[in-house]
């Protein structure tokens, strides 16, 4: 039972574990934005160490990039209005972080007109 859970002794330093790691992605996405490269594809919106952000795309259809994105290259990414997409980075691995970011990059070129 779930509820059970919080009773657990070891709850506060699994929690502190599973905080720790969100918060490390959610940096390093941010370290990972940083390349001047993709200021073409893509501006940022502001997102913390949370589970999504989202970016604004500057010459592509997010939902034509959603389905690029999962045919071409196998990356889900949701489509959430006509230029804005949002990622779940709390489900990446850390070192996975640079190579979504590349992927998207190419995918948003391979659409740009």
């Amino acid at each position: 039972m779930i509820l059970k859970a919080f009773e657990s002794p070891d709850f506060p330093r699994q929690k502190a574990e599973k905080i720790n790691i969100l918060k490390s992605r959610a940096i390093k996405v941010k370290e990972v934005l940083k390349n001047p490269e993709y200021e073409t594809a893509w501006s940022v919106y502001p997102f913390n160490s949370g589970y999504f952000m989202c970016l604004k795309m500057k010459n592509v259809d997010a939902e034509e990039l959603r389905v690029h994105m999962l045919d071409r290259y196998g990356i889900g990414i949701i489509a959430a209005g006509p230029y804005d997409i949002r990622i779940a980075f709390s489900c990446i691995e850390e070192p996975d972080i640079p190579e979504l970011f590349q992927s998207l990059y190419r995918g948003a070129r391979d659409l740009m007109k």
